[in-house]
């Protein structure tokens, strides 16, 4: 690299050679700051360097040559020095004008332009694939729809208000508040990463208070709607025994069942990523076993793929119209013995009212725990149990999820030992 100062003409410029690395500058003898760099590629360059009056020494690029004449490029390094005598940095003036630029080409973007964002690099990056990552980007996309051509910087917290309160009016408070959580979390994130000034989701309020559900179905109740599971078809009559069977999160945990997460040997089945993200392992009972066979297709068993599906590959869609199938089978069968309708359960109910049958059965909480997979809070049993390896217990979990499979199934009189205890139940 080399740096000569010299009289710049067009001829003296179109006889450069490049030079054989990096790049050789030519000063202009008559312009002093001007000179022209010529690369190894060929390409020149004009360039301008000046010393601002009371600020730092500035580089300027005017353009390449010969698209910029060496009598323009001389006129503009006459305009440089002046500015820069008079103390003006024409340099930082181009920050501060793309700066601004920048600024109000964010301030214009509309809520559908960070939504996009916030989906892609956050609800699908963070969020495991399925129902409820869907449910939450279909819940933002429609609730948010009357804004999303609105510049993002100016929504309002009362527009945010009035889309929950609305939704409370329709007798949806629960709702209401699922899209309220929805808007805070999705505006806060937005807020720190710079794409609003001020989160206008801050002290929105709750549409209600909600109170925790406690709905335990009984025994007797579970015994109706396994029952009833055997009118639903194979798939959907499987899905609903499972989730009896095995007292596992509906959706995440059973109708995401693969084939590869079995055990046959050891009958139980390891969910890798379940919704507290600590791997869990399941026992199969033999009722459980015996429905998972009847699953395989053509009676042989996949190597991978999805346990409830018709094809391997995607899972069965469409939940709310199965569920209200088995209801209506259930008090259907009420109605024949003159029994008053089912009270409202839903699927999480199902948890519940094998943790509380086991409970009254006499196993052990810690057990019960690890068989639901629950993470230790507080003061609870779990807290203690939760010290302990998690691989440990499995010879009870699986002792208590038998004792489970046959209270439900009532097929037959068993004695089950947990433990010090022995427990009878008879069909």
């Amino acid at each position: 690299m080399e740096a000569m100062k010299t009289n710049l003409t067009d001829t003296f410029i179109r006889g450069i050679k490049p030079p054989k690395a990096r790049y050789d500058t030519y000063f202009d003898a008559k312009h002093p700051g001007l000179c022209l760099r010529v690369s190894f590629t060929g390409s020149m360059v004009w360039v301008v360097q000046k010393k601002v009056k009371g600020g730092p020494r500035i580089h300027v690029t005017l353009g390449s040559y010969p698209a910029v004449s060496l009598k323009a490029a001389r006129e503009q390094a006459y305009a440089i020095q002046a500015e820069a005598e008079a103390g003006i940095d024409r340099v930082a003036k181009a920050k501060e004008a793309a700066a601004a630029k920048e600024a109000a080409k964010l301030a214009a973007r509309s809520v559908k332009d960070i939504l996009d964002i916030y989906i892609a690099s956050h609800l699908e990056q963070n969020l495991k694939p399925g129902k409820a990552r869907e449910d939450r980007i279909a819940q933002l996309r429609r609730h948010l729809g009357p804004l999303m051509t609105t510049r993002i910087n100016s929504v309002t917290r009362a527009q945010l208000q009035m889309i929950v309160d609305a939704k409370a009016a329709e007798g949806k408070p629960v709702m209401a508040n699922r899209i309220r959580a929805a808007f805070t979390a999705f505006f806060g994130w937005a807020e720190k990463r710079g794409h609003i000034d001020q989160d206008p989701s801050q002290r929105l309020q709750k549409a209600a208070k909600e109170k925790p559900r406690t709905r335990t179905p009984s025994i007797e109740e579970v015994r109706e709607i396994w029952a009833a599971t055997f009118e639903q078809g194979p798939l959907w009559g499987a899905y609903f025994r499972l989730c009896i069977l095995t007292g596992q999160r509906s959706r995440s945990d059973v109708m995401a069942m693969r084939w590869e997460w079995i055990d046959w040997e050891k009958t139980r089945y390891c969910i890798p990523d379940p919704k507290n993200g600590q791997p869990h392992v399941v026992h199969l009972s033999p009722a459980a076993l015996k429905e998972i066979l009847t699953l395989r297709p053509d009676g042989i068993t996949p190597k991978t793929g999805l346990v409830l599906s018709t094809n391997g590959k995607t899972p069965m869609s469409g939940f709310a119209k199965p569920k209200h199938r088995l209801d209506t089978t259930v008090n259907a069968e009420r109605a024949k013995l003159g029994k008053p309708a089912m009270p409202e359960w839903w699927m999480h109910d199902l948890r519940r009212a094998q943790a509380t049958a086991l409970a009254e059965a006499g196993v052990d909480e810690g057990v019960v725990d690890r068989i639901q997979n629950h993470v230790a809070v507080g003061s609870r049993a779990s807290a203690v149990a939760g010290v302990y390896n998690r691989a440990q217990k499995l010879v009870e979990r699986a002792k208590a999820l038998d004792l489970w499979a046959d209270m439900v199934t009532g097929d037959r009189a068993v004695v089950v030992s947990l433990g010090e205890s022995k427990h009878h139940l008879s069909a």
